[in-house]
């Protein structure tokens, strides 16, 4: 992969963010792209960048949601599904942070990010309530996904 300099170029690292196989390389190559945002092109740019992050968001609670339906109350299952995530939301704030963007945008999909974090570790105290023993609470409150605290 190279630095992109054209909308193609971007919309080729845009799929591979999508796909999530070469995550370390996108975010070099994005971090070091550049590209005029010329009529137009700001614009496709911040819905390819939001389809890539709704999409991310998706499968990452698909994956988080099979995880839990399978892990028959085993603790460290848990965790590291909870670390799993908190590592795809630090992740896509990274992603986000896409140099070529205005800032206003950049905060935006930050903010969105940021927000179903938020939205999915309430839900998740919420439910480890429900365990008598508080096993689950402490686990659910010591690896907050929501802890996103970036470099």
């Amino acid at each position: 992969m190279k630095n992109p300099t054209t909308y193609a170029e971007w919309v080729k690292c845009f799929d591979l963010a999508k796909e999530g196989t070469y995550d370390e390389e996108v975010l070099k190559d994005i971090k070091n792209g550049t590209l005029t945002l010329s009529a137009g092109v700001g614009g496709r740019i911040a819905k390819q960048m939001n389809e890539v992050i709704q999409a991310r968001l998706k499968k990452a609670s698909d994956k988080f949601t099979r995880a839990m339906n399978f892990n028959k109350g085993d603790l460290n299952m848990l965790t590291n599904s909870l670390l799993l995530l908190r590592k795809e939301f630090k992740f896509l704030i990274e992603f986000a942070r896409v140099p070529i963007l205005p800032e206003e945008d950049v905060k935006k999909f930050v903010d969105i990010i940021k927000k179903q974090a938020d939205s999915m570790q309430e839900s998740l105290e919420k439910t480890s309530r429900t365990d008598r023993t508080g096993m689950l609470t402490s686990i659910v409150r010591k690896n907050k996904i929501n802890n996103l605290e970036v470099k």
